[in-house]
């Protein structure tokens, strides 16, 4: 059996849970393409699938039109135009459930009320027609109880297909922090791995340099940042937590009380950059190249083109992983991650198409999960975009490797950005750097040498993806709940710039006790039912 995986294992092998190739898991299917070229289904996408910038619409796409030749169906993607909100273009559709495509990918939280759209007949529920229609997806789910159980409700009606990563957990953490290696070296200092040696990093460049400690904004949203060396689980936006089968909001936890305490800190000493909140993926670049930040924090894409950028600036590729820093003891609460199943991108069938398109439906979604359908999601056509390598890998053609534009594997791929299908290892290790796998392993082994230690950390403390709610529960928290992530957000900046003294206890107390003009004992108390159910699956 070829494999797609060998250098992921090679790279993981300090885990003793790593997934098996998907290849090894995945059944092949004869039937593609299927006999229905004079079929149509529409299929929208939120995001995830837009066509490459390079091409007008969907319609010259390489990835769109060759599904439709893949599958044997003729597809008509219906996908938000360039400059359009992905989310407000889907509430225009899900206005008019009468007149939905037959295929909805939506994003991250799209489903969490699927229990609704099953009750209000908007949706399909698959379960009497997954196991002989989708059969590939059927047995990957059944690989995994984890994958099966983000796919169906409290009842146990399948709903969707999802998006899962080939390595499980590796990829879900893929941000962290990062430093100026030849910083390091001039200063004789190692890679920071404590809360000490962190700090005493951000103050040494800060005396050589002026450098200070940066990060996008972004990189604060739905993520607990660095709040884990004090124990925390939260930034800046609302972040749900669960420990020992207790939920709780990241915000109103006394870890973040601590971070936020330390970011201040550094606020007040001239050592965070003050233009944190305004700074982007985009503005952020200008004061990396011109050494105003050298330990910060961003993504494993990011950190590529931060080496690319200062490399052809003549500064060199100098950026490199650091390890999440843990708290002086070695302890450490929480890291960005995940369990290798996406937070969002699932495809439903909705009820405009009727039971003969349905079936259809189900054929074309089932591809992503054959063999054929993997590889084609992951790569495009074969001997075009892509061929075995010597080592049983596939690897680029000159077609693809020569192609000098902005992720130019997305104008054959559909596994890139994540969508309902499963995405190859090995994809993400021919798109980056050497540097930026390295850095991804960084961050995602905390503790290398225990593997249910370190997936505590890097997702077992998550809200779990596919929980669904309750009707009623879904009523409520669409009246009570709508609020309480700008004051986590505002409350966040208000403590890091010191409008709000965090260390105050009675500003602290006040903090708290204001979450309850927000609801959050009675959002807490939903959320901690919904949790049971799904742990009772």
């Amino acid at each position: 059996m070829k494999k797609l995986f060998a250098l992921a294992l090679a790279l993981c092998l300090v885990l003793a849970a790593v997934p098996a190739s998907a290849l090894e898991l995945l059944s092949g299917a004869d039937i593609y393409p299927l006999d229905a070229a004079d079929k149509t289904i529409t299929w929208y996408a939120q995001d995830g699938l837009n066509p490459h910038e390079k091409f007008a619409d969907w319609k010259e796409s390489p990835f769109h039109t060759n599904m439709s030749k893949q599958i044997g169906v003729n597809i008509e993607w219906v996908i938000p135009t360039t400059g359009t909100d992905g989310g407000t273009f889907t509430n225009t559709l899900m206005a008019d459930p009468a007149n939905l495509p037959n295929i909805m990918k939506l994003g991250s939280g799209g489903f969490d009320n699927a229990a609704l759209y099953l009750e209000d007949e908007v949706i399909w529920d698959l379960t009497p027609y997954i196991q002989e229609y989708a059969p590939a997806y059927y047995a990957f789910l059944q690989t995994n109880p984890a994958y099966d159980k983000a796919m169906k409700t409290d009842d146990g009606q399948y709903y969707g297909f999802g998006f899962f990563r080939e390595g499980g957990g590796w990829n879900d953490t893929y941000q962290g922090p990062v430093v100026r290696t030849d910083w390091l070296a001039e200063q004789g200092l190692d890679f920071p791995k404590t809360l000490s040696e962190f700090e005493n990093v951000i103050r040494v460049f800060n005396e050589k340099y002026g450098a200070k400690f940066a990060a996008p904004w972004s990189r604060f949203k739905q993520s607990p940042a660095l709040s884990g060396m004090f124990g925390g689980f939260a930034a800046s936006d609302q972040q749900w937590a669960v420990q020992d089968g207790k939920v709780f909001l990241g915000q109103a936890h006394e870890g973040y009380r601590a971070y936020v305490s330390w970011l201040n800190k550094l606020w007040e000493e001239g050592l965070l950059d003050q233009d944190i909140f305004s700074l982007d993926d985009t503005s952020i670049k200008a004061k990396v190249q011109n050494g105003q930040i050298g330990i910060g924090y961003t993504s494993m894409g990011q950190m590529n083109n931060w080496n690319k950028e200062c490399d052809a600036a003549g500064i060199g590729a100098v950026w490199a992983g650091s390890p999440i820093p843990k708290a002086d003891d070695g302890s450490i609460s929480s890291v960005f991650g995940g369990f290798g199943i996406g937070t969002g991108h699932i495809a439903v069938i909705t009820k405009t198409a009727d039971e003969e398109t349905l079936k259809l439906c189900l054929r074309a979604l089932d591809y992503a999960y054959t063999q054929e359908g993997f590889l084609f999601w992951n790569y495009g056509l074969e001997n075009d975009t892509w061929v075995w390598g010597p080592e049983g890998i596939p690897v680029w053609t000159e077609k693809m490797a020569n192609d000098t534009d902005v992720d130019p594997m997305t104008k054959y791929n559909g596994a890139t950005w994540g969508s309902s299908c499963i995405q190859a290892d090995n994809l993400l290790y021919l798109k980056n750097s050497k540097a930026a796998i390295e850095a991804n392993n960084t961050w995602f082994f905390v503790f290398p040498e225990d593997n249910e230690k370190n997936l505590a950390v890097t997702g077992g403390w998550k809200w779990p993806v596919g929980t669904t709610f309750t009707l009623d529960e879904a009523d409520e928290l669409d009246l009570i709940a709508g609020s309480i992530g700008t004051y986590c957000t505002e409350n966040f900046a208000s403590f890091v710039t010191g409008t709000l003294d965090v260390d105050d206890d009675a500003v602290w107390e006040k903090y708290l006790a204001d979450f309850e003009t927000y609801n959050l004992s009675r959002i807490t108390e939903i959320r901690q039912a919904c949790y049971d159910r799904y742990a009772a699956r």
